[in-house]
């Protein structure tokens, strides 16, 4: 949800800074697309030896973890609380996402349609949509990619007032996916958060919770607050498991969520990720279609395909009630990334020790 770190003074991201709130230690490659035949990445060692290594971080881990993975080639399958119940943060864009490609399939409106914003549509970052001058209209299209890119909120929710969160959720049950819900906006969630250090926010519009005086308040203070929101106040950005995120993405690599051409688009928008300081960290030359969630230092999710040799693995990882800072957090969600990888024979960097 949130790019911004709650470790330090609490002021709502600029886009300048951007780039470094996101660092990624290292550039991804993004090949062209695999052909409809995969040869199978297959492992000289069993999938227990796999699990047993994720458990070993999971078992060090200061807070909640939940981890699926599917190797789509061989079936092989790793469940670790993968039928939790989790707060997902952006993550929960995938599920916006699909919706608006079924309704798009269905004909209600077109990607290349137009979305009127105005001030009162700014939201808190992540994004970069809060930092322009309202009046822009950016096509359906173009906020599909700044909500999954950039995680912009404002674009967020821009989406889900168009399509209608209740569409959205009965959407992922009518796929089987009866955990994942979405009920709350984006701003919903600013206004008690907020609201929580000054009342007067409660009933915010956008670009006041943009303006929020962050700089009043002690640090402390505010990342007290933003963990009361989450754990405490009721409200969620997104809830969902690792097994029904798994299971999207399964039919997004498959090409079976909404149509062929709604799956890859999707896919295709992911690849172009600006957020990659979780799976990719320890990877090379891995082609990956990620989407993270950003709850920190409480909070830190991703969720994405990952091709190793041509054949896709479909990785979840999410955390919860942690207990530390940031960089930790993401480090153990990289080590995650970079043992499924190597299990397959996938290549990882020189610094990955497991």
């Amino acid at each position: 949800m949130f790019l911004f770190l709650l470790c330090a003074e609490l002021i709502p991201a600029t886009v300048s800074n951007l780039q470094a709130q996101n660092p990624a230690s290292r550039p991804i490659s993004h090949p062209a697309s695999p052909p409809a035949s995969h040869s199978k990445p297959e492992s000289a060692h069993p999938i227990s030896t796999l699990q047993n290594k994720i458990e070993k971080i999971r078992s060090q881990f200061p807070g909640d973890m939940s981890v699926y993975m599917k190797n789509l080639a061989t079936g092989e399958e790793i469940n670790l609380d993968s039928d939790k119940v989790f707060e997902t943060f952006s993550v929960i864009k995938l599920a916006i996402a699909s919706e608006v490609m079924h309704q798009v399939e269905q004909g209600k409106f077109s990607l290349s349609d137009r979305v009127p914003l105005t001030a009162a549509n700014q939201r808190l970052p992540s994004g970069v949509l809060f930092a322009l001058d309202p009046g822009l209209n950016p096509t359906v299209k173009d906020l599909l990619t700044l909500m999954i890119i950039i995680s912009d909120n404002e674009a967020t929710d821009a989406l889900a007032d168009k399509v209608g969160r209740e569409n959205i959720t009965a959407y992922m049950h009518s796929l089987a996916l009866t955990n994942t819900s979405i009920k709350y906006s984006d701003l919903d969630w600013d206004r008690l958060w907020t609201g929580s250090l000054d009342p007067k926010y409660l009933h915010a519009t956008g670009d006041q919770t943009v303006n929020f005086p962050f700089s009043l308040y002690p640090g402390k203070q505010v990342r007290e607050a933003f963990g009361h929101t989450i754990y405490d106040s009721g409200i969620y950005f997104g809830h969902s498991t690792t097994h029904d995120i798994g299971r999207l993405l399964e039919m997004m690599a498959t090409e079976k969520l909404v149509s062929k051409n709604a799956s890859n688009l999707i896919l295709g928008i992911m690849e172009k990720q600006q957020v990659n300081d979780r799976f990719p960290v320890y990877l090379e030359n891995i082609r990956i279609a990620h989407k993270t969630g950003d709850g920190q230092p409480f909070i830190a999710n991703d969720a994405g395909v990952l091709w190793i040799h041509d054949s896709p693995i479909v990785l979840v990882v999410f955390t919860g009630h942690h207990r530390g800072e940031t960089a930790p957090l993401h480090d153990a969600i990289a080590r995650v990334a970079a043992l499924v990888v190597q299990h397959y024979g996938g290549k990882v960097s020189a610094d990955f020790k497991d």
